[in-house]
């Protein structure tokens, strides 16, 4: 059984004090997970993952600007930065004909593969998502405990200016030792009970 949670929430109990345990938001069986989540898998090689590279290297050289972070093109602060600055990437992509949903989904990409080469997280396709602009899903597994990303529509905010990817990247930074396991979760579950 894998379980999901919302992992930046800030819960309270009635009494006003912060439970240990966050909730859970959903328990899905393995059968349900596979049937509903289909794996993407992301290397350097891929047409979509080399394509967002060079997008990204492309605005630097073309606007003539030096990446906050050297190595990886895809880090989280040169991602915004390519977003923030200058004409902006929207518009940088616009020039080559792209659509919005192409000019999302590269940034989606680079983003996805800086979670999956730096934490392991593995990226999904959602067969039937809640939400249209949430058919990927980025989880991150620690021993049951799951938390889950929808990159698409986080891409879509930092080119609306309402997000940043570092801003993200910080808080999992600093969050992800805080994944309870899954029989963590249940255990407290049971206490909960009694």
């Amino acid at each position: 059984m894998s379980f999901f949670k919302k992992i930046f929430s800030k819960n309270k109990s009635s009494n006003g004090h912060k439970q240990d345990m966050p909730q859970v938001k959903e328990i899905y069986t393995e059968d349900y997970f596979n049937d509903r989540y289909i794996e993407q898998k992301l290397s350097e090689d891929d047409v979509l993952v080399d394509g967002s590279f060079k997008m990204l290297e492309s605005f630097f050289l073309d606007n003539k600007i030096k990446p906050l972070i050297a190595k990886p093109i895809y880090h989280p602060a040169n991602i915004d930065q390519a977003v923030e600055e200058e004409m902006g990437f929207y518009e940088y992509c616009k020039l080559f004909k792209q659509d919005d949903k192409q000019i999302g989904l590269t940034l989606t990409i680079a983003f996805s593969y800086f979670l999956i080469s730096e934490w392991d997280f593995k990226l999904f396709n959602d067969k039937t998502p809640e939400f249209p602009l949430r058919f990927l899903t980025l989880k991150y597994n620690k021993d049951g405990g799951v938390i889950s990303l929808y990159p698409f529509e986080y891409s879509l905010k930092v080119l609306n200016g309402e997000a940043g990817f570092s801003d993200l990247f910080e808080k999992l930074k600093a969050n992800l030792g805080n994944i309870p396991s899954a029989s963590g979760i249940l255990q407290n579950l049971k206490d909960d009970l009694k």
